[in-house]
């Protein structure tokens, strides 16, 4: 196997990386490994974190454009459980304690400070991707016998309405599946050795259909084609047209059951809509939008991460809005602007516009589209709080491509200006 090779073996800080991202998303969350448990691993390894980057914090290593948003957004954790404190008196602790896994977005400041390689934020992405389609297939092949409690699927039976047993090891985007599959896309258009890539495709797009993800589906096809078209030449996109209509034509045949399953979900939902219920997700931005802030300060601030049975504030979202299936986790933009207010939204902004701005080589190109993949996605999941510590590994390589693109444009200038 090509991932065992020396070559591809992970440094000191590879390895403590990868380690971070499985922590981050619960190994899964195999069957035994509670939240308690979690929390006794998770929560050493992130203090560690802190600790290593707390020296570097206020300073990057080279100019870039993702530091300072990141610094601040650290600011309004911090700020949004004081918010929380004196408008829903939460014990402060409890708040902070609730938001430790958002701090994780220091990790991106250990990749700066540890400068990890780019070849080896790669092999991070196939070493992760690689654990994370291995246990997938185990679940799958064990359904209905559960090997992972899953996202969204704690104390209930493996979801079958689909067609075929629902495996949610993390929330979508939460894995590295999605940064894998726009950077197999990235290499099939590089690399002359084609077929390798195209077989990685295949095989992380068939994955994603399998997780029955209605949105899932759509957006990374959607994202995908557009990342293999860039740039391309009029022949290739012909050729890409032909082949998407086929399989478009072929798939519901080939997975009839799957397709049969999706689209009975999605008729009840329309159903049930025009019978005059809103959609369960639109009720949810509704209720987290309108109904819990208190003031303006939460408006602004947000009212903290909620506490469950140790506060009106966890009582009240519990009552109110998850009892009715109303889970913060589904509406992802609603569930920034609950925990973190206006400015939290606006910091998630600031990154996607600073991300669209960036100048970077080609080959860098993958890392933009898994961040829009994730913001299309957080629409309906939680695709950006969810997923920050492969959001940072891509953060950190458009630092880098940014860096690539700036050396090339001066080594061009250096060139004019001689002849």
């Amino acid at each position: 196997m090509e991932l065992l090779q020396k070559r591809n073996r992970l440094t000191a800080t590879g390895g403590f990386v990868l380690l971070f991202c499985m922590l981050y998303v619960r190994l899964f969350r195999p069957i035994g490994f509670t939240d308690d448990v979690w929390k006794l691993v998770f929560y050493p390894v992130l203090l560690y974190l802190l600790a290593i980057v707390s020296k570097g914090f206020f300073k990057s290593t080279y100019v870039e454009v993702f530091s300072n948003p990141i610094r601040i957004f650290t600011g309004i954790i911090v700020l949004s459980s004081i918010v929380c404190m004196l408008t829903w008196g939460q014990n402060i602790l409890d708040t902070l304690v609730s938001c430790l896994p958002y701090f994780s977005f220091l990790l991106y400041f250990y990749l700066l400070q540890r400068n990890l390689k780019l070849k080896e934020t790669e092999y991070i992405i196939w070493w992760f991707t690689a654990i994370f389609i291995l246990c997938f297939y185990l679940a799958l092949a064990a359904a209905p016998t559960r090997l992972f409690l899953g996202y969204g699927e704690i104390g209930k039976e493996i979801d079958t309405d689909r067609g075929l047993s629902r495996i949610r090891l993390t929330l979508i985007g939460g894995g590295p599946l999605y940064l894998a599959f726009f950077l197999a896309i990235n290499k099939l258009k590089t690399s002359r050795k084609k077929w390798k890539w195209i077989s990685l495709i295949v095989l992380f797009f068939l994955t994603i259909v399998l997780q029955l993800g209605r949105q899932a589906i759509v957006i990374s096809s959607f994202l995908g084609i557009l990342l293999y078209l860039k740039e391309a030449g009029f022949g290739k996109k012909l050729v890409s047209i032909l082949v998407l209509s086929g399989l478009i034509f072929l798939l519901p045949i080939i997975a009839s059951n799957i397709f049969q399953g999706l689209q009975e979900r999605t008729n009840q939902e329309l159903e049930s809509q025009e019978d005059g219920e809103d959609n369960v997700r639109i009720a949810a931005y509704k209720f987290y939008f309108n109904d819990v802030s208190r003031n303006i300060l939460n408006d602004l601030f947000g009212n903290g991460m909620f506490s469950l049975g140790k506060s009106r504030y966890g009582d009240f979202v519990d009552k109110n809005g998850r009892s009715q299936g109303m889970i913060p986790a589904d509406v992802g933009y609603a569930s920034i602007f609950l925990y973190f207010g206006a400015v939290g939204l606006l910091f998630f902004f600031i990154i996607l516009y600073r991300v669209i701005r960036l100048k970077v080589p080609p080959t860098f190109s993958y890392a933009k589209y898994y961040i829009y993949f994730l913001f299309l996605g957080n629409i309906a999941g939680s695709t950006l709080l969810g997923t920050i510590p492969t959001l940072c590994l891509a953060l950190y390589i458009l630092s880098k491509g940014q860096l690539f693109y700036q050396a090339k444009l001066s080594n061009m200038k250096i060139s004019y200006a001689k002849t």
